[in-house]
């Protein structure tokens, strides 16, 4: 198939330079090569390990069913049409709708120039901002306003670390090398309600969910009796065990190897910080570590300091007023008529809670949807005009990382398919069919990544290259500005909402719905054996999960991972667009005071339906 493929597409050069432009930590620098994907040994940080998505992302660009051609939906389904005709019926739906054109996008490709230049055209056309609050928002709101800045340290300290807490983290799935380093560190305490593998691999605190908060208090109170300043009335939180569901005896251990460890550090995860009272907690994390005089030894964010995004994705425009929730885009879109949605660098349908409300928007007959996509996933499933992605080993880009501070220059190794486009090149090519004057709007690659890297004085030229370079550390957090007592007591319990709560972490080589065409996984139910016991359900049987939302019939692995009340499902992986989904379950509400989501307290019922496939 290989050879098949590149007969028909080319290879450009028999050696080039890549960044991994996912949504990862890791960011890893790579080489293709006779044939392979292979990490960069000179990268600083990747060290020549890469995970097996690099291996995954040339079956994408091999792949029969990539989508190569435009398509317009038909009576008789999608028949492919010329590039041309495709882009005259994209900008006869644009101008139809009279200014309600909306921008889909999210985090598909990281690269500057692929998540930002085209916010210019559709800012220009009146489409509403999205605010990107599914991920990290709620830690990174709690952090600027308690401390000014989201920034500690960057994920390779780990290396310097002789005492580390993996808090809410699975890093055996999502940052292999941070991984790799924690193996090489003396002590290593995981703190999570599951026994993920990264817990599996180290010292395992099984906190329950939504106890987090009270084990912060835990540490804060034993350090208190142990002479440490600790501006909170210690004296109001009560019952703090029974809360968190770890005692005495491992937060004396913890205790221990933060305050006699030369050098402790603390990776903060993401997962834990979507439930209901994690962003909080993540604030009040660092306000231990600052008690302890280690206030900077964590990771949790790094923002793209040095590097002018807003040139990118402004240029000399302002932000428009309006903005709409990524976590809340069912409840933002439902009822709306005569609309355009434009979705690229993103998969909703499959990846947003209550995306049931969703599909109903897109099918309705007055709106339509335009997806831009390599695939026909769920959301290109349900549009009215696909367009063909160039793949990222098919076009430069510049790609920084949220968890090292190396930048990156991807290179070309592939000719794309004819037909297919970037994120920038579609931006232009509608700009000109919609006859739109802004010399902005055409400004080409080069310009872009010179304008971008200029407060850095580096350029395209440069950076090409060098293949990368160290961007300047960002400002580390400030001093604390510790929460009210009012405002801890409030978010530290809360009863159970429903029978058991699930939850659905990443997989390990799936990025949210990315590459699940490529491994066809089967998706598995996690229940924890005395439950299944209980319920009568047996390992490998259907079961059916469901709450107000929806209902998903999946089978079970029973298994002593999870503990009692908890269900654990990946996300992530594709069905048809009217096939259930877990995200049909998942609420969109978010946190108070942080306005982050809190997919990770969600409650369904579960109830056996027979026999597994």
């Amino acid at each position: 198939m290989h050879s098949l493929f590149f007969k028909a597409f080319g290879i450009i050069c028999s050696m080039s330079y890549h960044v991994c432009p996912r949504d990862c930590f890791d960011t890893c620098g790579m080489l293709y090569e006779n044939g392979k994907l292979k990490g960069d040994k000179s990268h600083p940080f990747t060290s020549g390990l890469v995970c097996g998505k690099a291996s995954l992302s040339l079956r994408q660009v091999n792949d029969v069913n990539r989508v190569v051609k435009p398509m317009v939906r038909t009576a008789h389904g999608f028949e492919k049409i010329t590039l041309d005709l495709a882009l005259n019926i994209a900008a006869e739906q644009m101008n139809r709708s009279k200014g309600k054109v909306y921008r889909i996008d999210y985090s598909g490709h990281m690269g500057i120039l692929s998540r930002f230049f085209h916010q210019r055209l559709f800012r220009q056309l009146g489409a509403p901002e999205v605010t990107w609050d599914i991920c990290s928002t709620a830690g990174d709101n709690e952090l600027l306003d308690g401390f000014g800045s989201i920034y500690g340290s960057d994920i390779d300290e780990i290396r310097e670390s002789d005492f580390l807490i993996i808090w809410g983290a699975n890093i055996a799935y999502s940052s292999i090398h941070a991984f790799t380093w924690a193996r090489q560190v003396k002590n290593v305490f995981v703190i999570d309600p599951v026994q993920t593998d990264t817990a599996a691999a180290f010292n395992h605190v099984p906190v329950r969910p939504g106890g987090d908060v009270a084990l912060v208090l835990q540490l804060l109170m034993e350090m208190k009796k142990r002479g440490y300043e600790v501006p909170l009335d210690m004296s109001k939180f009560t019952n703090l065990e029974d809360i968190s569901g770890v005692s005495q005896e491992v937060v004396n251990l913890l205790c221990d190897g933060l305050l006699k460890s030369a050098n402790p550090f603390v990776f903060l995860g993401y997962g834990f910080q979507r439930q209901w009272n994690g962003g909080l907690c993540v604030r009040l994390i660092v306000s231990l570590l600052d008690v302890i005089g280690k206030r900077d030894h964590f990771y949790f964010d790094r923002p793209y300091y040095g590097i002018d995004v807003d040139y990118v994705r402004l240029g000399s425009q302002k932000p428009n007023n309006r903005s709409i929730s990524w976590t809340k885009l069912s409840e933002e879109l439902r009822g709306e008529h005569g609309a355009v949605f434009f979705v690229l660098n993103a998969n909703p349908l499959n990846t947003i809670p209550d995306r049931r409300t969703l599909i109903k928007a897109f099918k309705s007959e007055d709106n339509f949807v335009i997806v831009h996509d390599l695939f026909m996933t769920e959301t290109a499933q349900a549009a009215d005009l696909v367009f063909p992605a160039k793949h990222y080993l098919e076009f430069e880009d510049v790609i920084p990382s949220y968890g090292h501070k190396y930048l990156g220059f991807n290179e070309i190794a592939f000719s794309a398919p004819e037909n297919s486009m970037s994120n920038m090149e579609l931006s232009r090519a509608l700009s000109e069919k919609l006859g739109l004057k802004n010399k902005e709007l055409y400004e080409n690659d080069i310009q872009l990544i010179d304008g971008a890297l200029r407060p850095l004085n580096v350029s395209y030229d440069y950076l090409k290259e060098k293949k990368r370079i160290a961007l300047p550390e960002p400002p580390k957090v400030g001093h604390p500005n510790w929460p009210s007592d009012s405002r801890v007591l409030s978010n530290l319990n809360r009863e159970k909402e429903g029978s058991f709560l699930l939850l659905t972490p990443v997989a390990r080589l799936r990025l949210h719905s990315q590459y699940d065409n490529e491994i066809n996984a089967v998706p598995i139910l996690e229940i924890n054996v005395d439950d299944a016991a209980q319920l009568r359900i047996c390992d490998g049987e259907l079961a059916r999960i469901e709450n107000e939302r929806g209902s998903l019939d999946i089978a079970c692995k029973v298994t002593s991972r999870v503990p009692r009340g908890v269900l654990r499902l990946e996300h992530g992986f594709w069905t048809d667009i009217d096939a259930p989904n877990v995200n049909d379950l998942i609420d969109s509400t978010l946190q108070k005071g942080n306005m982050g989501s809190q997919l990770m307290w969600n409650f369904v019922d579960i109830r056996p339906v027979g026999k597994g496939a």
